[in-house]
C-alpha cells in the first residue's frame, strides 16, 4: 500500500489561516488549470483525514469523492453526506494503515490535516509528498508539518511550474 501526502500550501508553509480557512486558494482554483488533480485522483482508491479536514469539505457543499473509500480519523459519528462512503476510525496511524491494507486498498491519499499529516509522518507511513505551493505569504496559520520531532529525508521526484506561478513538488521519502 502506499500513502501519498497530496496537499497544497503557501509559500511560508501553511495550508490555512489560524482559523482554518482556506479561502485564499481559490484565486488559484480559478485560473482553470487542473494542476493534475485529475490524474492523480484517478489513481487513487481511498482516502484519510482528520476529522476537521472532513468536517471542512462537508462544510463546502457538493461531496467531491464520489463513492471512493473515505476513511476519517475521530473519536465520534459525524453526518455523512448523501452517496458518501465514508467510514469513522479511531486508533493509532498504524492501527488506520493496517485497517487500509486489509482492506486492499493500493493508493491512499493522506488528505490532511495537519495534525494527521504530522502523525502519519512520525510514525513512518507516508511513502511520498506532492507538495502544491501556492504563491502566497500567510505570515502565520496551520502549519503544514508541525514539529515532527526527527529529520524526514526526501528525494524529489518531480516538479510542474503552472503560470499562476504555483509550483507542484513531488517527493518519495527516504528511508531511515
Amino acid at each position: 500500500m502506499t500513502v501519498i501526502l497530496y496537499i497544497a500550501a503557501s509559500l511560508d508553509g501553511y495550508i490555512a489561516r489560524e482559523d482554518g480557512d482556506v479561502s485564499w486558494l481559490e484565486i488559484y482554483g480559478e485560473s482553470g488549470e487542473d494542476y493534475g488533480y485529475p490524474t492523480f485522483f484517478a489513481g487513487i482508491d481511498a482516502l484519510v483525514m482528520g476529522s476537521r479536514t472532513y468536517e471542512q469539505i462537508v462544510g463546502f457543499g457538493e461531496w467531491p469523492y464520489g463513492d471512493k473509500p473515505v476513511y476519517v480519523v475521530s473519536g465520534r459519528r459525524l453526518p455523512v453526506p448523501e452517496r458518501a462512503n465514508v467510514t469513522f476510525l479511531s486508533g493509532t496511524p498504524h492501527d488506520l494503515a493496517l485497517c487500509m491494507r486489509r482492506r486492499n486498498h493500493k493508493n491512499v491519499w493522506l488528505v490532511g490535516g495537519a495534525s494527521l499529516a504530522g502523525q502519519f509522518l512520525r510514525d513512518g507511513l507516508v511513502d511520498e509528498i506532492i507538495l502544491t505551493v501556492i504563491p502566497v505569504l500567510l505570515g502565520g496559520g496551520i502549519a503544514l508539518f508541525g514539529r515532527l520531532g526527527s529529520e524526514v529525508h526526501l528525494a524529489l521526484l518531480g516538479a510542474e511550474t503552472y503560470p499562476a506561478g504555483v509550483v507542484q513538488l513531488r517527493y518519495a521519502i527516504q528511508p531511515g
